[in-house]
């Protein structure tokens, strides 16, 4: 979950993913890049959400990070995935987000 944000007006959410995914973390993807797994109401914020997966092969070393957005990126294995997603280390989000999440990614 390095990258999110809010498209601009006249912007696709696609579009809004690969200028967002630029700007946070550096990266030139196009919009065939990401999956779309789900719509989200974000009733605390009250935001319509809509979730995509980005396949990529990419080094760390090979991304630049915009500091105000990211504070790091680093690799991780599904369990230790599992325990920062419900850390308060993690976006506050609510459970059942934090559930689907786990559970959509363990059914990859």
């Amino acid at each position: 979950m390095p990258s999110a944000g809010h498209t601009s007006a006249g912007e696709t959410c696609l579009q809004a993913c690969v200028r967002e995914t630029k700007e946070e973390l550096g990266i030139d993807t196009k919009e065939d890049d990401y999956v779309f797994l789900k719509s989200w109401l974000n009733q605390k914020g009250w935001e319509l959400a809509q979730v995509y997966l980005l396949y990529c092969d990419v080094k760390e070393s090979e991304m630049t990070l915009q500091e105000s957005e990211v504070e790091c990126v680093k690799w991780i294995d599904f369990d230790e995935f599992k325990k920062l997603i419900y850390s308060d280390k993690f976006c506050n989000h609510a459970k059942e987000y934090k559930d689907w999440v786990v559970k959509t990614l363990k059914d990859m």
